[in-house]
């Protein structure tokens, strides 16, 4: 059985907003096992998007696993109310400020009893993530610069990056999924799945066409 199996993540931040919960349904309907929510501050990347209230709406709305990734600074500081809102997962960034560290955060969403991830700028290296790779349960490696949907997929900039991940974990027997974020679409993701990613979060390519039963079909069958 694979360890690491294949899963398209629709991403929340390509929905309509004004229909919450039948967005989540449509994914729920189209195959989703997993949603993707970018939480962002306007000041760690140049957007906002929404806070732990939004997390609790789609929550009352599925019993999916939500995948919360925060892209704020000082998530420590806001960190039990995502917990608090219903995520299964937060990932945090190495590169934001903390009023205690990275490695506090992650002990404290494992031991809410959520899963604990961490992410990389498209421009960090791997090596940053290596202190912390021991308590985490999912790598997040940004294919894009964090911020905005719809931009083009850095495969030179972040390939090299998700198989050294990759081949790190598998060497000392760790145990973390891989997870790609931005530009993912049919003909992008297997270049990840081949460079070892199996978690492919999907905005623009699964919210936004009519059909995303279609859509998510046809992104699955691209890393089967």
């Amino acid at each position: 059985m694979d360890p690491y199996p294949p899963l398209i993540l629709p991403s929340l931040l390509a929905a309509d907003w004004s229909q919450v919960g039948h967005e989540v349904k449509r994914a729920e309907h189209a195959g989703a096992k997993w949603l993707h929510l970018d939480v962002m501050d306007g000041v760690f990347v140049d957007n906002i998007s929404f806070g732990p209230q939004m997390v609790q709406t789609v929550r009352k709305n599925t019993g999916l696993y939500l995948d919360v990734h925060l892209m704020i600074h000082r998530a420590d500081h806001y960190l039990e109310r995502f917990i608090k809102a219903g995520a299964n997962n937060i990932t945090i960034h190495v590169e934001a400020n903390y009023d205690t560290s990275v490695t506090d955060t992650l002990k404290r969403i494992r031991a809410a009893g959520l899963h604990a991830g961490i992410a990389l700028h498209p421009h960090t290296p791997f090596s940053a993530a290596l202190p912390y790779v021991q308590d985490i349960d999912l790598l997040l490696v940004m294919t894009v610069v964090p911020g905005f949907g719809g931009q083009p997929f850095m495969e030179k900039e972040t390939m090299p990056k998700l198989a050294e991940a990759r081949d790190h974990r598998d060497a000392q027997g760790l145990k973390f999924h891989l997870e790609v974020d931005g530009g993912i679409y049919p003909n992008t993701a297997p270049i990840a799945k081949r460079h070892g990613a199996n978690l492919f979060v999907c905005g623009t390519s699964s919210f936004g066409p009519a059909d995303m039963n279609q859509a998510m079909s046809e992104l699955a069958a691209s890393v089967a």
